[in-house]
């Protein structure tokens, strides 16, 4: 019997970790029938990603003969997975605003704007993940392209966000105490959150091919590559990081923000 390598233990503990966020964000997301803005949907949506991604990689250290797919499938959902974490920030911020900013039709528009932002990183980055391979082999410098337009993308919307915490927190007076819960939690996950996009950059420039193969010369970059390169940091950079603004954001938007008489 084949036995997992270091990434593949960390892919079974990632499943291990998000099968019960994808149980309880989707009780929230049919709960409250999306009534409430979309948090909690992208949330569940990047933990199945998470999940299935963990999945594919498990599967293609195991299965004999190798399936190339799986590891491409699993390599790609691990970048473009960022887009839906980001996304659902913009959810909880536009929770948090509710009956002041959110009310704001102008507010709506930008959170919408930022939205959209985030699905084309998605986009750009599944994109370029896939083109360069089997699938597209004389494109490999098209994906290349791809993948770092989309980690900039990415962390184009991580100051977007930012300006957008601080531009909720001048409306703290106006905000019911509750409210005030869940902006101080988004806000106290935004350190993390950034570290696992500066991950993202990190990892775009750390090789120009998905496998990790054709690393940079630049012997700091390639320690950050998440195929071949310091598992050390792709566990604490990205999943540990991911792992903490998800607890942070289901603990602010339910316990911390309940309603007391």
């Amino acid at each position: 019997m084949l036995s997992l390598d270091v990434k593949g233990k960390i892919a079974a503990a990632q499943i291990a970790i998000y099968v019960p966020v994808v149980a309880f964000t989707i009780i929230l997301v049919f709960r409250y029938a999306f009534r409430r803005d979309g948090g909690w949907l992208f949330l569940f949506i990047f933990s199945s990603i998470r999940v299935a991604g963990g999945a594919l990689l498990i599967a293609g250290e195991m299965i004999q003969p190798s399936n190339i797919d799986l590891f491409i499938s699993s390599y790609v959902l691990q970048g473009a997975g960022l887009g839906p974490l980001l996304i659902s920030t913009i959810g909880f911020l536009g929770l948090a605003g509710q009956n002041t900013y959110s009310e704001n039709t102008r507010v709506s528009v930008i959170f919408r704007i930022y939205g959209i932002i985030g699905l084309a990183g998605v986009g750009l980055t599944t994109a370029g993940g896939v083109l360069g391979t089997h699938v597209s082999p004389d494109q490999g410098h098209i994906g290349l392209i791809l993948r770092r337009v989309g980690a900039g993308v990415f962390s184009g919307l991580y100051v977007l966000l930012l300006l957008a915490h601080i531009g909720a927190w001048t409306y703290r007076f106006q905000m019911r105490y509750y409210r005030r819960k869940l902006l101080w939690g988004l806000t106290i996950a935004l350190p993390f959150l950034g570290v696992r996009v500066a991950y993202g950059i990190l990892a775009a420039w750390s090789s120009s091919d998905l496998f990790g193969v054709e690393l940079s010369p630049n012997p700091t970059l390639v320690k950050f590559n998440p195929v071949t390169g310091d598992w050390i940091a792709f566990l604490v950079m990205s999943l540990i990081m991911e792992f903490v603004v998800t607890t942070i954001y289901l603990l602010s938007s339910t316990i911390l923000s309940r309603r007391h008489k």
